[in-house]
């Protein structure tokens, strides 16, 4: 490539865009032309019940495992949200948060955690459960809007 075609902001914007396109990615990185915007690649939940909340959301939830490492940590993907579930082992306290997730069918789910009794309640438009150590998952059939 001769440098003289680089030299326009129009010919660097296009080769930045063809690196950004072409570059490898972990399974979470999404790289933008924007590079001002940041990325998540991870929300990690730490967790003292390791194995228990990791199967919490692989089993019920179907959290794809991307890397586990037992009994440390487990990167998951669910519905596009980078998940790392991952063991309280330098003081860190547990996590705590409000997840919100919907799905047109939600009776499979509900069915499991019934049959391993965990509690379901109905409030508005959400399914209400917790995960093994107390964090609030909301299921609704649809984004619930605010406003």
């Amino acid at each position: 490539m001769i440098v003289s075609q680089l030299s326009t902001p129009a010919a660097q914007a296009a080769t930045h865009a063809a690196s950004v396109a072409s570059a490898p990615t972990n399974g979470f990185e999404k790289t933008s032309a924007d590079e001002k915007t940041p990325s998540c690649y991870s929300l990690t939940i730490f967790t003292n019940r390791w194995k228990e909340t990791r199967d919490f959301y692989v089993d019920i939830l179907d959290a794809k495992i991307v890397s586990e490492r037992p009994d440390r940590y487990c990167e998951l993907e669910m519905g596009g949200l980078p998940l790392c579930v991952r063991r309280s082992e330098m003081g860190e306290t547990t996590s705590y948060f409000h997840l919100y997730l919907s799905m047109k069918n939600r009776e499979p789910v509900l069915k499991e955690l019934r049959k391993r009794g965990i509690i379901v309640t109905m409030v508005g438009p959400y399914v209400n459960f917790r995960d093994p150590e107390g964090r609030v998952i909301k299921l609704s059939e649809s984004k619930a809007t605010i406003g």
